[in-house]
């Protein structure tokens, strides 16, 4: 019982709230009526009765009869001086500006950067082939991982030293010890 109860109060408000909606779209239109009126639906607007050429020479009348719309003055041309003169009648210095300075070499020939093409005709004979024969095998007798054998101490002194002593050496040198230098020690 008590749910039909609360079924009704639902229902009541939304017969109120739809008589509600109706009341003022009834009250809306008649308000537009009011400050419009209605035309008939098929009844077209009315198009102007003048032509263009009327309606022309109408607003050429009307332009005309206006006297206080100013006319342009026209002013004669203020006679120039052949040369600007200073205030005590000396002429005035002609200055001419000199031209931009660039850095820039426009005279420079073009260059291609590019390798230059190999004249090899296509129809030249392809590298000799090899049989994979006489290519070195893998042996299964030796070990994957081969110990390393450290290198005598005199032997690899002796090589620093003559690396150091050629100038592209010490250079490389450099480079290698900034590229694995640990940035934080």
């Amino acid at each position: 019982m008590e749910k039909l109860a609360t079924l009704l109060w639902i229902l009541f408000g939304l017969g109120a709230f739809v008589f509600r909606l109706i009341k003022k779209a009834q009250e809306t239109t008649a308000r537009e009526m009011q400050e419009r009126p209605r035309r008939a639906p098929h009844d077209p607007p009315a198009l102007p009765t003048a032509t263009f050429q009327e309606m022309l020479r109408q607003m050429q009348a009307r332009n005309a009869a206006e006297p206080d719309t100013p006319r342009p003055v026209v002013v004669p041309p203020v006679p120039q001086p052949a040369a600007p003169h200073t205030l005590a009648g000396r002429p005035m210095p002609r200055e001419v500006a000199r031209p931009a300075r660039s850095q820039e070499r426009t005279a420079v020939p073009q260059r291609s950067l590019e390798a230059p093409a190999t004249a090899r005709p296509h129809n030249a004979p392809a590298p000799p082939a090899q049989r994979s024969s006489g290519l070195p095998r893998a042996s299964a007798r030796q070990p994957l991982l081969a110990k390393a054998e450290a290198p005598a101490p005199v032997a690899t002194a002796e090589a620093v030293r003559e690396m150091l002593r050629r100038p592209e050496s010490v250079r490389a040198a450099f480079v290698l010890s900034e590229i694995f230098a640990r940035k934080y020690e």
